[in-house]
C-alpha cells in the first residue's frame, strides 16, 4: 500500500468536571463519582492496552504474565495470554500486541497465538520502559537509564531477513523518561519524567535525525516526589499522566483540567472499553476503572493479509491503493476532526467520484476504522473513499455530529483537485446511526443550523446517498417513542441531551424525513431481512411522491450490521456500486 502522510491533529476543548456534555460545554468525568476496583490479583499491574473492541491486555510485571480481560463479560476471570516475561508496557496496534519486555531488554510483537517475536534487541544495561505504536507500526520506546526515546521503524522489522537491531535514538538528553503517549494523528509524542515530573512535547519530524523536546506541562510535587509514569491520550487530544498520588489530565495546550484520585499510587492509564469511554488505571493496588465522557483512540486495524476473525472482513490495504490516514478535514476551536482517505494509486484520466463513509454506533460510540473494510472495497471499484470521524454524543451533543459530516463534504468539495475527485460527484454511505446522518446530509443540506458557522456558505449537498438500516425519522416514529422520558435511557436522548417533550425542536431539526424536498439526491436503502426492512417505508413513499429516485435492497437472512460481515460485505459493496454508477 502507499502512504502519503499522517496529518497533524490533536487539540480539544477545556474539560470541566461535572459539566453537562454539550458541544459548548464538554465534560470529562462521567456520573460515576470515583474509580472502582476492577481486579486486584496482581503482583504489580502496569501499562495496559485496549484492542479497540472488547479486550483489555494488562501486564503483571512482577508476576511475569499478561492477562486478557473480556470487557463485554466483566464477571469472567481474566485469561493468561503469556507467562514468564516481565512486561512493563504494551500497546495494541495493527491487530497485534507490542510489548516492552523489560526483563529481556527487548521489544516484541505478540499475535493472536504463539510466542512473541523480537523486533528490537536492546542493551541489557538500558532496559525499555514504556512504549507506544503509531498507525503504521512505528514503535517509540522510553529508555529511562539512557535518557532517550528510541524509534523502531516498521520498515526495519518488517524485513524478515534483517536481524533485530536497537532502533535509533530520536530524542536525547531527557531526565528519567518514563511514560509515553502519542497524539491521535501520530504527529506528536508526550513523555513524562519520573524524577522531575515534567511532561515533554516532541514533534515528530521524519526528515530530521533527532527531535527536540519542549516543556509541555508539570506534575505536582508530593512528599514522595513527582513519579511521572504511564500516559495516554484520548480521541480529542487530552493527555492523561499518572503521578505520585493522582492521574492528571491536561488539555492539548498544557492546561491541567482534572485530576483523578485512586486509593493507591497510579502507574499507567489507558482509555477503551466496549463503549470506548472507560479509563483503566493500573495502580499498586490493582486495576481500577472510571467512566469518562471522552473516547479512547481506537487502534489501527491490520493493513496486511492477517485475519483476526473469520466473520470480520479483511482490512488489508493493497499495494495499488493509496492511504492518507488521519487527515484533518475540519477544526472546531482547536478540536481537529480526522478522516482516513483511500484512493486508487494510479493517476486518474478524469476526476473520480467520491464516497464519504459514515460509521454507526447509536450516535454514542464507534470510530472511523470500523468502515475501513467497506471503504477499501469501494476504492477497488474506482471511487475515492473517506472514512470520517465525527464527534460522538458524550463528547458533544447534537447537532455536532451532522455539522461534522457536512464539514467533511465541504472540505473535499473545496479540495477536490488535491484528491483527484469530481466536486459534482460526491456521495455518502452510512450504516445504522451513520445511515441516519447520511440521510440527514441528503435531505437537510439547505438547513444552515446543520452546518458549522465557518463553512455555512459552502455547498454540502450530496449527489447520491446510501442509507443502511438507519432511521430517518426522529421527531416521530420509534426514535421519538423511545425518547419520551429519561427512564427509557434511549441513545437519541443521550445524543440530543433532552427528551422529545423537553426539546421537540431539536428532534425536528434531526429529522431527515421532515426535510425531504425535490432537492434531495437519489437515495438507496439497504437492509437485512432479519433487521427492519420496513423502517423507512414512509421516507421512500415521500421520495417517490417527490420524484426522487429511490430503491430498497433487502438481503435475505442478514442481520443489522451485516455490511461489516465477511459473508456480506462484497454484496453490499456491489449493490452500492451499481446504484452509484447509475446516479452519481
Amino acid at each position: 500500500m502507499l502512504f502519503r502522510h499522517l496529518a497533524s491533529v490533536f487539540v480539544c476543548f477545556v474539560l470541566l468536571p461535572g459539566a453537562l456534555a454539550r458541544a459548548e460545554e464538554p465534560s470529562f468525568v462521567d456520573t460515576v463519582p470515583s474509580p472502582s476496583v476492577m481486579h486486584d490479583d496482581f503482583q504489580l499491574a502496569d501499562g495496559a492496552a485496549w484492542d479497540g473492541r472488547g479486550r483489555l491486555f494488562v501486564p503483571d510485571v512482577k508476576g511475569k504474565r499478561l492477562l486478557v480481560f473480556n470487557l463485554a463479560k466483566p464477571e469472567e476471570a481474566p485469561k493468561v495470554r503469556l507467562e514468564g516475561l516481565a512486561i512493563s508496557g504494551c500497546c495494541y496496534q495493527l491487530g497485534q500486541i507490542y510489548i516492552s519486555d523489560n526483563g529481556n531488554s527487548r521489544i516484541a510483537v505478540l499475535g493472536n497465538s504463539g510466542p512473541p517475536k523480537t523486533i528490537a534487541q536492546l542493551d541489557p544495561k538500558n532496559r525499555p520502559n514504556d512504549l507506544v505504536v503509531d498507525a503504521l507500526g512505528n514503535v517509540y520506546v522510553t529508555i529511562t537509564r539512557e535518557g532517550v526515546v528510541r524509534e523502531i521503524s516498521a520498515a526495519d522489522y518488517a524485513d524478515e531477513k534483517k536481524e533485530a537491531g536497537q532502533g535509533r535514538v530520536v530524542v536525547k538528553n531527557l531526565v528519567t523518561p518514563n511514560g509515553i503517549a502519542l497524539a491521535p494523528d501520530g504527529s506528536t509524542l508526550y513523555v513524562s519524567s519520573a524524577k522531575e515530573g515534567t511532561i515533554s512535547k516532541i514533534t515528530i519530524d521524519a526528515q530530521a535525525d533527532t527531535w527536540t523536546a519542549s516543556l509541555f506541562a508539570q506534575l505536582d510535587e508530593t512528599e514522595n516526589g513527582y513519579r511521572g509514569d504511564g500516559m495516554c491520550v484520548d480521541r480529542a487530544g487530552n493527555i492523561y499522566c499518572t503521578g505520585a498520588e493522582t492521574t492528571s489530565v491536561f488539555s492539548p495546550k498544557g492546561k491541567r483540567i482534572d485530576q483523578i484520585k485512586t486509593p493507591e499510587r497510579p502507574i499507567n492509564v489507558v482509555i477503551g472499553g466496549t463503549g470506548g469511554r472507560s479509563l483503566f488505571l493500573s495502580t499498586f493496588g490493582g486495576l481500577y476503572k472510571q467512566s469518562v465522557k471522552q473516547y479512547g483512540v481506537a487502534p489501527n486495524p491490520p493493513m496486511g493479509n492477517q485475519r483476526q476473525n473469520d466473520k470480520i472482513p479483511s482490512t488489508e490495504i493493497p499495494d495499488n491503493i493509496q492511504a492518507d490516514l488521519n487527515l484533518v478535514y475540519h477544526n472546531i476551536q482547536g478540536r481537529k476532526l480526522l478522516a482516513d482517505v483511500f484512493q486508487p494509486g494510479t493517476k486518474p484520466i478524469s476526476p473520480r467520484p467520491m464516497l464519504l463513509v459514515v460509521h454507526g454506533g447509536g450516535w454514542l460510540k464507534g470510530d472511523k476504522t470500523k468502515f475501513r473494510a467497506l471503504a477499501i472495497r469501494l476504492v477497488k471499484k474506482g471511487y475515492v473513499a473517506a472514512a470520517v470521524e465525527y464527534r460522538l454524543g458524550y463528547e458533544a451533543k447534537f447537532p455536532a455530529a451532522i455539522q461534522d459530516c457536512n464539514a467533511a463534504t465541504a472540505f473535499f468539495r473545496k479540495n477536490a483537485a488535491q484528491f483527484g475527485i469530481d466536486p459534482n460527484r460526491i456521495g455518502a454511505v452510512g450504516g445504522s446511526a451513520g445511515g441516519h446522518l447520511v440521510g440527514l446530509m441528503a435531505s437537510g443540506s439547505g438547513e444552515i443550523k446543520l452546518r458549522h458557522t465557518e463553512n455555512a456558505e459552502v455547498a454540502s449537498l450530496l449527489q447520491a446517498a446510501v442509507v443502511m438500516a438507519g432511521p430517518l425519522q426522529t421527531a416521530t416514529g420509534s426514535v421519538a417513542e423511545r425518547s419520551k422520558d429519561r427512564e427509557t435511557n434511549s441513545n437519541a436522548l443521550h445524543w440530543i441531551g433532552k427528551t422529545i417533550g423537553e426539546a421537540p425542536e431539536l428532534y425536528s431539526l434531526a429529522d431527515a424525513y421532515e426535510k425531504m424536498d425535490q432537492s434531495m439526491p437519489p437515495t438507496l436503502f439497504i437492509s437485512g431481512s432479519l433487521d427492519t426492512p420496513e423502517r423507512n417505508e414512509l421516507s421512500r413513499q415521500r421520495m417517490t411522491e417527490l420524484g426522487i429516485p429511490t430503491k430498497l435492497i433487502v438481503h435475505e437472512n442478514a442481520k443489522h450490521g451485516h455490511w461489516n460481515r465477511a459473508d456480506w460485505i462484497d454484496q453490499v459493496a456491489a449493490d452500492i456500486d451499481a446504484f452509484m454508477k447509475k446516479h452519481l
